[in-house]
């Protein structure tokens, strides 16, 4: 039989432990992979913070997303530049009894050059029956005044729309994103008053759905100039 030496013996231990712990101890890349997720979640975090903190518009693109501005009607002696009318085009209208309209707020679209701005308000008259709104007729929302300039775009966001058909039943309608919203472009000047009438229409969703939507009509919307 073999004996080997002792110190042979505790060499060859020596090489086995120190590759064990070489084998269990994982490398530089191999520890830098294994923390990438937690290293990405700390550096989305930072760069949250530091865009809070200074405010870092410019890492966005020129009008993503264009400021607000919120404006107030003026006293009832006051005229304003501009005047918001509503109406309604008679498609389905005569399914209702009545059909009520709720605004929360208007928002215009000012363009200046490759700027934009949202021009804000809330109407005066915030409730109207489309019903009563047919053909010529209209309603004033809101009078008041607004930057000059040019504009793009007008949304009308809801808070409720409540219909009653003339079979007695009370609906509500739903509007996707609860605004309307119509592309037709017009300007606020400085000698003349800009009267924009927002013409809406009732349509059925398909053959005995039962449902109906509120549709903008662009053709028979649009400004309307008056001097001072």
């Amino acid at each position: 039989s073999f004996t080997p030496a002792a110190d042979t013996k505790r060499q060859a231990r020596q090489r086995l432990f120190s590759a064990i712990e070489n084998r269990q101890k994982p490398s530089f890349w191999r520890g830098l992979l294994a923390k990438a997720p937690a290293l990405a979640t700390v550096a989305s975090i930072l760069i949250l913070l530091l865009v809070g903190l200074f405010n870092l518009d410019t890492l966005l693109p020129p009008g993503t997303q264009p400021p607000t501005i919120v404006v107030s009607a003026p006293p009832v002696a006051g005229q304003g530049n501009f005047v918001f009318l509503v109406s309604d085009a008679p498609n389905d209208i005569g399914d209702f009894t009545s059909l009520t309209v709720t605004v929360d707020h208007v928002a215009l679209l000012k363009k200046d050059g490759d700027t934009e701005a949202w021009i804000v308000f809330t109407p005066v008259v915030k409730d109207f029956d489309l019903t009563q709104l047919l053909g010529a007729a209209s309603q004033e929302l809101w009078r008041g005044d607004v930057p000059e300039g040019e504009y793009t775009k007008i949304e009308v966001f809801t808070s409720e729309i409540k219909g009653t058909l003339t079979t007695g039943e009370t609906i509500d309608i739903k509007l996707p994103s609860d605004k309307l919203q119509i592309g037709i472009p017009f300007v606020v000047g400085p000698d003349k008053v800009t009267s924009f009438t927002f013409d809406i229409t009732v349509n059925k969703t398909g053959q005995g759905s039962g449902k109906y939507i509120l549709k903008p009509q662009a053709g028979e919307s649009g400004a309307a100039y008056q001097p001072k």
